[in-house]
């Protein structure tokens, strides 16, 4: 039988001749996925042994990896907020970048009472679900026009037990919302132009949803549509919050021209990420 110090090390020989990023770590996330037990766990006892079913199981996975699909696909999770989310590639995988839209949003609606709220493009349902948790009196609305999507992220508001306060549903940008009665919306819209999709990753072009990622117009019509049918869904006063790509705050800051209070927030990087601006009158 082999050990697993043993399969993590040969591993990662193929993953560094394919050009794979953090090869040896991704050779031991599969391996603890395989022996269903932490980090820690291998480098603390490095030659345990697999069973011939786990050898195959782990050559499997590294062979999927090998290809360059990502590492959240193949264990099935990622981490966004601090909470485990179930991925498949239905869904976009979630990004730290994407943290700083729910921060922003909570920075202006933790402290309000029984706040309502959309996530128009839920995907995974991460951002609508970090919400929920982090602001325990909200209800959420969070809709996808694509069926597996909602039901993935309908699963991850289960797991994380919240599924009574938001209600998700198969919607092309929010069709259906009672009129005025959010009092905000998040979202993080597919921004990628043409032009920009083909500049991007294997990784990322190769593996998810082409829908998730592409606007048409450079970028910007779903910024355009989501521009048309929010101001008749919000409140008086209501916010909208948006995440951009990293050179897009000047121009969709000219879509929202006629909404008030447009802000435009950097992430970590230092790009533009997020935009905010109130309902116009």
């Amino acid at each position: 039988m082999e050990t697993s110090s043993y399969l993590i090390n040969q591993a990662s020989k193929d993953l560094v001749k394919a050009g794979v990023d953090s090869p040896r770590l991704s050779a031991r996330l599969i391996m603890a996925l395989i022996l269903g037990c932490t980090q820690e766990k291998l480098m603390t006892f490095p030659d345990l042994v697999l069973s011939r079913e786990d050898v195959f199981r782990f050559m499997g996975l590294v062979a999927r990896r090998v290809r360059g699909e990502p590492m959240a696909y193949i264990t099935g999770y990622k981490e966004f907020f601090g909470y485990d989310f179930t991925v498949d590639e239905n869904v976009l995988i979630p990004r730290p970048e994407t943290e700083v839209l729910v921060e922003i949003a909570l920075s202006h609606f933790k402290s309000c009472r029984d706040p309502v709220f959309a996530d128009i493009g839920t995907g995974s349902g991460a951002i609508a679900v970090a919400i929920g948790l982090e602001m325990p009196s909200c209800f959420g609305l969070a809709c996808d026009i694509s069926l597996p999507a909602v039901r993935i992220a309908r699963l991850n508001a289960l797991k994380h037990g919240i599924l009574g306060r938001i209600c998700f549903f198969r919607s092309d940008l929010g069709m259906g919302i009672k009129p005025r009665s959010l009092d905000f919306i998040v979202s993080n819209p597919p921004y990628l132009s043409t032009e920009d999709f083909s500049g991007i990753s294997t990784e990322v072009s190769g593996f998810e949803p082409l829908n998730a990622l592409v606007s048409p117009e450079g970028g910007l019509l779903h910024f355009k549509r989501l521009e048309s049918i929010a101001g008749s869904l919000l409140k008086e006063n209501g916010m909208v919050f948006l995440e951009m790509g990293k050179d897009q705050g000047i121009q969709v800051a000219d879509i929202f021209s006629q909404w008030k209070n447009a802000a435009v927030y950097k992430d970590l990087a230092g790009h533009d990420r997020v935009f905010s601006c109130v309902k116009k009158r």
